[in-house]
């Protein structure tokens, strides 16, 4: 991946383009979450960036735009929820909900270790009206590992972290699926036995 573009930006706006980078990936910006957090830590390594500033850039670009995914959720989240519980969904909606409910704070908190899944929890949990300031706990907490994991993989390997993130990102992809699959074979069997 060419990040010319960005380094070309980031010598132009300094720390602020490190909280662009982070906040912008909300709205599909073309390079993986990952990537855009140890490009930060990278930027310490290579340049004159002092680590606090870039880390403290990225992180707040990160938990800004989680929060402002949680509003959006909250706000039209509802009514695309009510839209969607008409159809064959609604199944899949009321579980979702229920679990949300049973393990809430813990599905946000590990939700930012697995790629797709930490882009939409925060629309999800705002579209289900969960209480702000505990969504606000969890997400910021495991944000911060989560910053600081791949901030410093940048860090430490600023010529190879695109080698290691890529190795990373398809481990996370493989243990996510394999996480969905889990749980989907335990509600399939629950809903089994309760049938009978």
């Amino acid at each position: 991946m060419d990040l010319s573009f960005f380094m070309d930006l980031v010598k132009e706006y300094g720390y602020v383009s490190m909280f662009i980078f982070n906040w912008l990936l909300l709205f599909g910006m073309p390079i993986p979450n990952e990537v855009a957090a140890a490009f930060s830590g990278v930027l310490t390594e290579i340049s004159y960036f002092k680590p606090v500033y870039a880390f403290l850039s990225a992180y707040l670009g990160l938990i800004s735009s989680n929060t402002f995914a949680y509003f959006i959720g909250r706000v039209l989240g509802e009514r695309l929820l009510h839209r969607l519980e008409k159809t064959r969904l609604k199944g899949a909606i009321d579980r979702f909900s229920l679990f949300l409910e049973k393990h809430g704070k813990w599905a946000i908190a590990f939700s930012f270790f697995f790629p797709g899944v930490r882009w939409a929890m925060p629309y999800v949990v705002g579209a289900n009206r969960y209480p702000f300031m505990q969504y606000a706990l969890f997400a910021y907490s495991a944000g911060f590992v989560w910053m600081f994991i791949y901030f410093n993989i940048g860090r430490m390997f600023p010529y190879a972290y695109e080698t290691i993130l890529s190795h990373l990102q398809g481990f996370l992809l493989t243990l996510s699926a394999a996480i969905v699959l889990l749980v989907a074979g335990r509600i399939f069997y629950k809903t089994k036995h309760q049938k009978r």
